[in-house]
């Protein structure tokens, strides 16, 4: 541009030009601040994926417990109960054994 354009240029053209400039940088800012909040989005996204495995790891750790011991309870009560047996086949063999000494 040359000093008679700018001289030539009139306050309605340089205006436009102004506002043109305002605008883009508008529109600029508006992309930038929703490309930020595309991104909190997929981090809010990602911490409550985290919170969720989270909470699911700490509820399949009681449920393991748990379960660990319902084992161990069953494990003592098949040892009660293979004592039990054991002692009433003694006492069978006891019975049988007099009943043959008897006879």
């Amino acid at each position: 541009m040359n000093d008679t354009d700018a001289s030539q240029t009139s306050p309605e053209d340089a205006f436009e030009a102004g506002r043109e400039r305002l605008q883009r940088a508008i529109d600029g800012v508006q992309a930038r601040i929703k490309a930020l909040q595309s991104r909190a989005e997929i981090a809010e996204g990602e911490a409550n994926a985290s919170r969720d495995s989270d909470e699911d790891r700490a509820r399949l750790a009681e449920q393991l417990d748990a379960a660990r011991a319902r084992e161990s309870a069953l494990g003592e009560a098949a040892e009660d109960a293979s004592r039990s047996l054991d002692e009433a086949i003694e006492e069978l063999r006891r019975t049988l054994g007099q009943d043959e000494e008897s006879a």
